[in-house]
């Protein structure tokens, strides 16, 4: 039931991506994807430029928009890699000393936030999650934190800038709350 809610929300977002990208072409000369005609051969005699008819202005727009994007994709990415090197943090912390420190607790905090922004950036928002397994303690916890947290760096590594990954989305509402059950077993 809940992979039916995340697919129909996921259906949805693509319908709207869809209907919004081709209203946009409607209203420019720009071909599908602008990465490619940016990256056409400009000594080619028979290339036309993306930009062909455009005004300066439209074309500086778009130039900025692909960059913010692949800005933010790049912020997203970083975040991706500091999740995962929070979560092995402290799942070693607490192997070594048993127990989670005050510090550990704010790293378990900024590692929330991260998750967040990254399920933000990949299109999601809250959403109900019951894990298929639910950890029995704050090692097992921890553990699955460092595990799904290296799952979503490596997701969002391999997913391109202009794909919703529901596979990111789902592994970070898991995350989410398996980082519910940590704090409540380091209560």
């Amino acid at each position: 039931s809940m992979r039916s809610k995340m697919s129909v929300r996921v259906v949805l977002l693509a319908l709207f991506v869809a209907l919004f990208w081709v209203s946009a072409l409607g209203q420019s000369t720009l071909p599908p994807n602008p990465n490619e005609a940016m990256g056409a051969d400009k000594s080619a005699p028979n290339s036309k430029s993306v930009f062909d008819g455009s005004s300066p202005a439209e074309e500086m727009h778009v130039r900025r928009a692909i960059r913010l994007a692949e800005k933010d994709h790049l912020e997203n990415l970083d975040r991706a890699r500091e999740a995962a090197k929070i979560s092995a943090e402290l799942k070693t912390t607490f192997i070594t000393a048993k127990v989670l420190s005050p510090a550990d607790r704010k790293k378990l905090d900024k590692l929330e936030k991260l998750m967040r922004r990254i399920r933000s950036e990949a299109g999601g928002s809250d959403s109900e999650v019951t894990l298929d397994q639910v950890p029995k303690d704050l090692e097992s916890a921890l553990t699955r934190i460092a595990d799904v947290s290296d799952q979503v760096r490596k997701e969002v590594e391999k997913t391109p800038r202009q794909v919703i990954s529901a596979c990111v989305i789902e592994r970070a509402n898991q995350l989410l709350e398996v980082i519910q059950y940590a704090r409540r077993f380091s209560q």
